[in-house]
Formats: C-alpha cells, structure tokens, sequence
C-alpha cells in the first residue's frame, strides 16, 4: 500500500481544508485510505527543526511527498530528498531553483504553482478602486521568505507604474507583527499589499487586527484573511490546487517520473470582498466593484 504524506510548516488547523480537498481529489480517482493508500500528515507548528526533522522521516517512509509551500519545498531540497515530491503552491519553483523550467522540472520536484508574484499589478489595481489616492504604497513583507525579494520588486515596479511609492514593513516571527505596524497608516501609506507567506498566514487574526487599526484599505493574497475580518483577498484557489496534485500522485504512483511532469499554474484566482469590514474602515467601494468579486463576505 502507498503511503502519501503531505507536509506542511504550520499548523493541523490551517491545513485541515486543504488536505480535506486533497483527498477528495484522490477518492475522485479511487483512492481509498486503508485499501489503497495509506496517508501520512506531518505539521511542524511553524518549528523550523520539526519541519526538518519530518522531511528527513518522510523521505525514509513515504512514496510520495505533497510540499505545501516553498518553505517545506526547500526544507526537502536542503534535506536532500530524493523521492518523488508534489508542490502544491510554491510562486516561482524555477527562481527558488526547484525546477530546470515549468515544462521539464528535470528532477524529483513537480506540481502546482501559486503565480501570487506574477499578480502584483492586480493587486495595486484592486488597492487603487479601494484607496482612489494610492499615491503611498505599503508591503508587509516575510525577510526569511525566499520570494520576499522578487515580492518586493514586483510590487514596487507595479506601483512606480501607477504612480505610487512604496513602504515596507518586514516581520519574520509572530512577535515582529507588533512592531512591524505603525500606530496609525495616516502618516505613513494610502493602502498596504501583505505578502503571500505561510507564518503570515498563520498569524492571519492577528495580522487583520492590526491592519485594521491603521485605518487603511489592505488586500490579502488568501481568502481566510478576509474570513478572518480581513477587507478583501485576490489570490489562487490553493484548495483547488490541493485537489489537483492528486492527479500528480496518481500519475507517479502509476509509473509518470517527476522530472517529465509539467508544473502548471493556478486555474483561476478569486477576488473576495469583505463589506462589513468596508464599512468599518469608512471605505467607500466605488458602484459596480462588489459585482467584480467572486465572493462577498458581510
């Protein structure tokens, strides 16, 4: 009997839809835990030693390893894993230096890409219908994120073309969000992009809190900010890409080699608004921009 695992860096709660959405994809396919397949869960609670000690356990008693971002994706490359690993949403795997190219990843790493980098002018975009005097940019960014600097110069070059400068604000631990933040946005930036990181995800309530006390329009890159008070997301459907990989599985499960599997892009991205949360900011939505949303929350 296989054994999947699926490692991710935070938390079982965080993972919970996601991996629900996974073994969908695999029931879909025939996959049953305990007939056919036998799956193995290892959450490392944001622990960097736990995340390496699991990667380092997985290679030894898994098939196939479900990666669930860049963090846990270049964990196993550090840790030298040699069998076959699915990514579920890493933004660039050719820069993060996982693959040769998308169409041939020329090693034992494939799957899905997030492609959050490639929507920073959506984001400004989306930001300047929310905040129409988007003349001060902010970014809150993960230092020790290995795309922070392609996130950072992506948004800023998006931004110098609509005309506004930018800001950063870095937290790389959950106790840096409390300093990362101004007391208020007034003096210091117009809107604020938030990157797409898994400890800032984690820390979603607590990151939506204070964006809030700043007083200013923030986009997400994730729907649970949103559903956790956040004013509005855009971002990949990452339960969808979840239940893509198990396609992935199951080819390599029946013979597909890694190094030959394309890694694909997200099928679509969702805009979801928050209304409540507008409201409560004093946020004035232009007419037309709810009608725009895939979702509207409040």
């Amino acid at each position: 009997m296989p054994c999947i695992a699926v490692l991710t860096s935070g938390s079982a709660v965080n993972a919970r839809p996601r991996i629900e959405a996974f073994r969908k994809g695999m029931e879909e396919l025939g996959y049953v835990e305990g007939r056919n397949v036998h799956y193995e869960l290892r959450h490392a609670n944001g622990q960097l030693d736990l995340l390496r000690e699991s990667a380092r356990e997985l290679a030894r008693d898994a098939d196939v390893i479900v990666s669930s971002s860049a963090l846990t994706t270049r964990t196993l490359k550090e840790e030298s894993v040699s069998i076959p690993v699915v990514m579920v949403a890493v933004d660039d795997p050719v820069a993060d230096g996982f693959a040769r190219s998308l169409a041939h990843p020329g090693a034992n790493f494939t799957g899905l890409t997030a492609n959050v980098l490639g929507q920073a002018p959506r984001f400004v975009e989306l930001l300047s219908q929310a905040s129409p005097k988007l003349a001060r940019l902010a970014l809150l960014a993960n230092p020790s994120n290995p795309t922070h600097r392609a996130f950072r110069a992506r948004m800023e070059s998006a931004a110098a073309r609509a005309g506004a400068r930018t800001t950063l604000l870095e937290a790389s631990t959950p106790e840096q969000l409390e300093i990362a933040f101004p007391a208020t946005g007034e003096d210091v930036f117009d809107g604020l992009v938030v990157m797409y990181d898994t400890m800032l995800y984690s820390q979603r309530i607590r990151v939506v809190e204070l964006a809030r006390d700043t007083r200013r329009p923030v986009i997400y890159p994730q729907r649970g900010y949103v559903e956790a008070g956040g004013l509005m997301s855009y971002g990949p459907q990452v339960e969808q890409n979840y239940r893509r990989a198990a396609s992935y599985v199951d080819r390599i499960l029946n013979g597909a080699q890694p190094r030959d599997m394309s890694i694909e892009p997200p099928v679509r991205f969702e805009l979801v608004i928050n209304r409540t949360a507008a409201r409560g900011l004093g946020v004035q939505l232009p007419p037309g921009f709810l009608k725009k949303a895939d979702r509207v929350i409040g």
